[in-house]
């Protein structure tokens, strides 16, 4: 089990549960922006070696947020790559439910599950043998996603069947409940969201698959991974890294090291990032 990451945005409490991570060489995912997409590797890591571990890795962890204190909601934002490995993940994963039931939360208190973007390391939970892996829960997303993937992709649609006639999807800027919302920020995928903490005057990111590394929030020339639309996932990444800088407020990202919250600071003539 691992410690979940804390954060209080006014009433609302947000806690980082991860369900595993992997680490790999970063010029193996990242390329070039998106006209050289299909082109070499992105190599030039020089100026981010405050990201990279000693012995040249850069780790990616899996899993979702839980909020609470939206009234008697109890929502999880996203939902990892579950129990069952996934060929494109070295490294096993599966402990999310674990680390829910060590913050004393059990898989039928859930009352939401909300999904940024339907790739596999954010569903995966969604079900488990058939059934679906909070009973209680209204699954969400935008119906973008819905239609783009279901039906069409067979990992996606064998997973999301156990929860279909639970199914309440979204439709662009939406709330979700009270100081909740769900901003659409496409180009990852066609319902590719960011969920916005704003009780109060009191505001904060979960950025799903927007952001995959802070790198991405630094560099306006750095493509990111596995977007549908890499031109608009581009800017929009660009669009996001503007809003935010210099503003000191948190953000956080699927898979940011250990789920953590940070900020984007303004620097001279680049961009610069902290965690929190």
């Amino acid at each position: 089990m691992t410690e979940a990451n804390v954060m209080h945005i006014g009433n609302l409490e947000v806690l980082s549960i991860l369900d595993g991570s992997t680490r790999f060489r970063p010029s193996h995912a990242y390329r070039n922006g998106p006209a050289g997409y299909k082109g070499g590797h992105r190599d030039d890591w020089e100026p981010h070696q405050k990201l990279v571990s000693d012995d040249g890795y850069l780790e990616m962890s899996f899993g979702g947020f839980l909020i609470r204190g939206s009234g008697d909601r109890v929502m999880l934002v996203d939902g990892g790559v579950g129990a069952t490995p996934h060929e494109m993940i070295p490294d096993p994963c599966g402990e999310l439910l674990d680390n829910l039931a060590a913050l004393g939360v059990r898989p039928e208190d859930v009352t939401d599950v909300l999904f940024t973007h339907l790739h596999f390391d954010h569903y995966g939970w969604a079900s488990h043998d058939g059934k679906p892996s909070f009973p209680n829960a209204t699954y969400r997303c935008d119906v973008r996603d819905w239609e783009y993937f279901f039906g069409t992709d067979e990992h996606a649609t064998e997973r999301l069947r156990p929860v279909e006639d639970r199914l309440e999807p979204w439709d662009g800027d939406t709330q979700l409940s009270p100081g909740v919302d769900a901003r659409l920020c496409a180009g990852h995928t066609p319902g590719s969201t960011l969920v916005v903490l704003s009780p109060g005057d009191q505001r904060a990111l979960l950025l799903g698959d927007v952001v995959h590394c802070t790198v991405e929030l630094l560099d306006d020339e750095w493509g990111g991974i596995a977007d549908v639309d890499p031109k608009m996932a581009q800017r929009a990444r660009n669009a996001l890294a503007r809003e935010l800088e210099g503003t000191d407020v948190p953000v956080a990202a699927a898979h940011f090291p250990g789920l953590k919250f940070g900020r984007v600071l303004p620097g001279e003539g680049r961009r610069q990032w902290r965690f929190d």
